[in-house]
């Protein structure tokens, strides 16, 4: 009757143990839950980083469409064209 009795009592050994494990098992909750919306976060800067990325491959790709089409009507064009794109490119960075 006394083993029950020290085991049920919360002072005891098992009773510190499972206040630990506990504590231990909220504090990993905690951590977890920290790492989630760190995880959350860094994805949507991650999302926005490649919008601006189709935007920027959009943008560029009807740029040298159009320095196509001048290139095609009057030759020596493309390098001037080429040269103003690496600028604009530059100045992007």
């Amino acid at each position: 009757m006394s083993e029950q009795a020290t085991s049920t009592d919360p002072h005891s050994s098992a009773g510190q143990g499972n206040a630990e494990l506990r504590r231990e098992l909220a504090g990993r909750q905690q951590e977890i839950l920290r790492l989630r919306d760190l995880l959350i976060r860094k994805d949507a800067e991650l999302g926005a980083a490649k919008g601006r990325l189709a935007e920027l491959d959009d943008r560029s790709a009807r740029v040298a469409s159009i320095a196509a089409r001048f290139e095609a009507r009057v030759p020596g064009l493309g390098r001037l064209v080429g040269t103003a794109l690496r600028m604009l490119q530059r100045q992007q960075r």
